[in-house]
């Protein structure tokens, strides 16, 4: 959040502080947009809470997409009968020199790996072509170095992928056997096909981020252009299957995979709230104590209620599971984790 958008946020807690009385008689704000900002932001300053964005950004008809916002464009809020009116006037002054690139949604390092990392569906792996080496079997390559594919390739961009930790979608009513499986990849690497034979491709790399392998895998580049998307509050609750890529804890920054996917409407711009259970506490006033692990004694137990330890942003939703980027943690997560709707999201909307 820059710091004019900071300082508005004070004035605007100021202002709802005072009696209406005298509020009202500050009855319009207005913002510059500037770069660094984000709708999410915006929204969160005029409103102290951001969940009230429907109403301004897709209720008001002077905004025709509140995705085409761009620094230098005007915002003035006004106050009608107690409720909240956002007006819109388009900037001018934008120099020639130098492209417009709309407000995003939300802030872009919030989710770093949009582009590359993903999960995919185990029983796809079969089919994709795999690297089988490079001319001198040497792993630490670099750019316009040389690899071999194990397949003839006619789309000329690829991605190599590295395949790193298996999840599987856990339903009371689906065995073992079949439950869908997802698998994650790592994006180690990008390349172009230089040269097709009958049963291999030759790749140029075009960049590396780590050592390649044997059988890393290659998917297509994909369309780089992101559907864009707001926050808004998730509607069901989930479970976190884990780190994305298998490591006991996450933080901040990093990617999670949860149990409900698009057949249970979650989608891009989802947001829950992380939960710790709350803990156990037995026997009666005076004798209160942490119910322990290995206590099998009957004892009158009162659960304290559980606490928020962080926050998710669905980034990528497939069938049974999803993808979710850690917005916020105060210690790290884990596989086990509840993700619920978040409790500070009053207004809902319906895109």
């Amino acid at each position: 959040m820059t710091k004019k958008l900071c300082r508005l946020a004070m004035a605007v807690l100021l202002t709802a502080l005072l009696p209406f009385s005298v509020a009202a008689q500050k009855s319009e704000t207005r913002y510059t947009v500037e770069r660094g900002d984000t709708l999410w932001d915006i929204a969160a300053t005029f409103f102290a809470d951001p969940w009230h964005w429907p109403k301004v950004w897709y209720d008001n008809p002077s905004i025709k997409d509140p995705h085409l916002i761009y620094p230098g464009d005007t915002l003035t809020l006004k106050w009608q009968q107690g409720k909240p009116h956002l007006t819109y006037q388009a900037s001018h002054t934008i120099a020639a020199d130098e492209p417009a690139s709309p407000v995003p949604s939300v802030a872009p390092l919030l989710l770093p790996h949009l582009a590359q990392d993903t999960l995919i569906e185990k029983a796809r792996l079969v089919a994709l072509p795999r690297v089988l080496g490079s001319p001198e079997g040497r792993r630490l390559l670099s750019a316009a170095d040389t690899v071999y594919i194990d397949a003839a390739l006619h789309a000329i961009d690829w991605q190599v992928y590295r395949v790193a930790h298996t999840f599987s979608h856990q339903r009371a009513d689906q065995t073992a056997d079949n439950r869908p499986q997802m698998v994650s990849l790592t994006h180690v690497a990008n390349g172009s096909i230089t040269d097709v034979a009958s049963n291999y491709s030759v790749m140029t790399l075009t960049q590396v981020n780590q050592e390649i392998r044997p059988n890393d895998v290659l998917l297509p580049a994909p369309d780089r252009v992101q559907a864009p998307f707001w926050p808004y509050p998730a509607k069901i609750k989930a479970t976190l299957l884990g780190h994305l890529y298998g490591s006991e804890y996450v933080a901040q920054g990093q990617l999670v995979v949860l149990d409900k996917g698009a057949k249970a409407q979650v989608s891009a711009g989802q947001v829950f709230e992380v939960t710790q259970p709350g803990k156990q506490v037995v026997n009666q006033p005076g004798e209160y104590q942490y119910q322990a692990q290995a206590d099998k004694t009957p004892l009158e137990v009162t659960v304290l209620p559980n606490v928020k330890v962080g926050e998710l942003m669905v980034i990528r939703s497939y069938p049974w599971m999803s993808l979710a980027v850690v917005q916020q943690a105060t210690q790290p997560i884990k596989a086990g984790m509840q993700a619920i709707p978040p409790s500070s999201a009053r207004i809902s909307h319906e895109r």
